[in-house]
């Protein structure tokens, strides 16, 4: 059995090379070949060593499941037609780490028949065979029509292979669409279970740099038949929010830290396409979130921060932070900040300019953060922090229980956030700045709790996190009346009427906000690990 390692990839078409012959008018092309750009690629890849393959292929792919079952069974059955053959391949395919999956296949053979029903599965693995019992009668769940091309070379020793797939759906009257975006799969040789991965992973992401250096291309966690057959529609539909963090399993800190890092990967990449492409109010939201949600699993278990963290993904990702905190605070600028202050005023119609010339300057930011994670910067920094925890992976699959105990570890790191933000002085007395950082210690240990919530106590998961919670929010309205305050003064064209009446509203709504944080702070109770009580 093949067994790989596989990282999915996609890119804009208008990212992609343009073939040699782009100048000159395009011969009409026969059914079955390719509209890849395959020209301009194979003069990259043969660079690198790659066999130049024969011209592209048109294949369907049909994916057969009931409900989902085989799919979370870790199987997936197709059905290939390439070139008039059609093969029917079983796929094992398990998670590895993000962006990174175990692909073996597990049985490959001719078709001839069209009922699934008939195909007999005799040489296929026996867990294969009672996942398929269990799952009953199969239907298609997914189709996809894909012109391909594919490449192959080595890379330090280890097999690379490279799929182009160009979504082929036609427009009903025999011409083909360009299609938005192109699919890679990109896949390295890998050892049995009992092997040592690091190599092949090694050479799988070295490989995914150098292509991101010729197409701008971003990680996805699942191909595009996985996500049609999970019912996702093309494209980001629905923003993704954070789910509880699983820690079953988890007694050391790194298998904690690995556990949560999985957990904000997901919520990460559910919403950076969404950012990329449309850049709604939600999507930005939730991604800075991720984000934040991010850098506060590297507080907490801050003795990973190794050099490649410190040196190549810490200082992009606040390069990120930046473009995304921007193009949020003008949503909330936009959005709640100026229609409280038109409510709160007597004329309210007064605003309606002020609003709109916002509006644009949010669009403007929002554009910054499109731009920003359509880069290839973006592109590198999603890379390297997959591959940072890519090996923290490997190495717990390789000395699983070994290191710092999990809840020793939680129970120092937990008591230290909660010591920082209990001795605060007194919210009243404090200026805009150093009331924020109170914020942004109440929002650290809330998702500190959130993600030890398994460990930590009933009443801690319940009554503190809850506490947190609306500190975080009340302090947040002041801090967002600051922030459109500091807009307002920088904005051209606001009348001294206008300011005034503003400096005196945000002035109040930050008094407010600073007294009631105060008395929901000292009414906070100290969080606990479970087995304190």
């Amino acid at each position: 059995m093949v067994r790989v390692l596989e990282i999915v990839l996609d890119a804009a078409a208008s990212a992609m090379p343009q073939p040699r012959s782009s100048k000159r008018r395009a011969a009409p092309r026969s059914a079955g070949t390719s509209a890849v750009p395959g020209d301009a690629l194979d003069d990259v890849f043969s660079r690198w060593g790659a066999a130049v393959p024969s011209r592209g292929q048109r294949v369907e792919i049909v994916g057969f499941d009931r409900d989902g079952a085989l799919a979370a069974a870790g199987w997936r059955l197709a059905v290939q037609t390439q070139g008039g053959a059609r093969r029917v391949v079983v796929t094992r395919r398990e998670p590895f780490a993000p962006g990174v999956t175990v692909c073996t296949t597990a049985f490959d053979a001719p078709l001839d028949t069209d009922d699934m029903a008939n195909v007999l599965f005799d040489a296929a693995p026996d867990a294969f065979r009672q996942a398929l019992a269990a799952a009953g009668a199969l239907a298609p769940a997914a189709t996809l029509t894909r012109e391909r091309r594919c490449w192959q070379w080595t890379r330090d020793g280890i097999g690379m292979a490279l799929t182009l797939d160009r979504d082929d759906r036609g427009n009903g009257d025999g011409d083909r669409q360009p299609a938005g975006r192109y699919e890679w799969r990109l896949c390295a040789s890998c050892p049995d279970d009992e092997g040592d991965p690091g190599l092949a992973l090694d050479a799988l992401f070295a490989c995914a740099r150098d292509l991101i250096d010729v197409v701008p291309s971003f990680v996805r966690l699942d191909d595009a038949l996985g996500r049609a057959a999970s019912g996702d529609a093309p494209g980001p539909a629905t923003a993704v929010r954070a789910y509880p963090v699983d820690l079953a399993g988890a007694g050391t800190a790194e298998a904690a830290l690995v556990a949560i890092m999985r957990n904000v990967a997901f919520h990460w990449f559910g919403n950076d396409a969404g950012v990329r492409d449309i850049a709604s109010t939600e999507f930005v939201h939730q991604m800075r979130v991720a984000h934040r949600r991010l850098r506060t699993a590297l507080r907490i278990f801050s003795p990973w921060r190794d050099e490649v963290w410190t040196g190549a993904i810490e200082p992009e990702l606040r390069w990120l932070g930046e473009a995304l905190a921007d193009a949020r605070d003008r949503d909330v600028f936009v959005d709640t900040s100026l229609p409280a202050l038109a409510a709160a005023d007597a004329d309210a119609a007064r605003w309606a300019p002020l609003i709109e010339a916002a509006d644009a300057q949010r669009l403007a930011a929002r554009s910054r953060a499109q731009a920003a994670l359509a880069s290839p910067r973006y592109a590198h920094l999603a890379l390297a922090w997959l591959q940072w925890l890519a090996v923290r992976v490997a190495r717990e699959r390789q000395a699983p229980g070994r290191g710092k105990a999990l809840a020793g570890h939680a129970k120092k790191r937990v008591r230290r956030y909660w010591q920082r933000l209990a001795a605060a002085p007194r919210l009243t007395t404090l200026g805009d700045e150093a009331r924020h950082r109170v914020r942004i210690d109440a929002k650290r240990l809330r998702y500190v709790i959130e993600f030890l919530a398994p460990i930590v106590s009933r009443k801690t998961r319940t009554d503190t996190a809850r506490s947190l919670s609306r500190i975080q929010s009340v302090l947040g309205d002041g801090n967002d009346a600051a922030v459109a305050l500091r807009y307002l003064e920088g904005t051209e064209g606001v009348e001294p009427y206008q300011l005034g009446f503003a400096r005196g509203w945000c002035e109040a709504v930050k008094r407010y906000a600073a007294k009631e944080a105060e008395r929901l702070l000292r009414e906070t109770r100290p969080p606990k690990i479970a087995a304190d009580d």
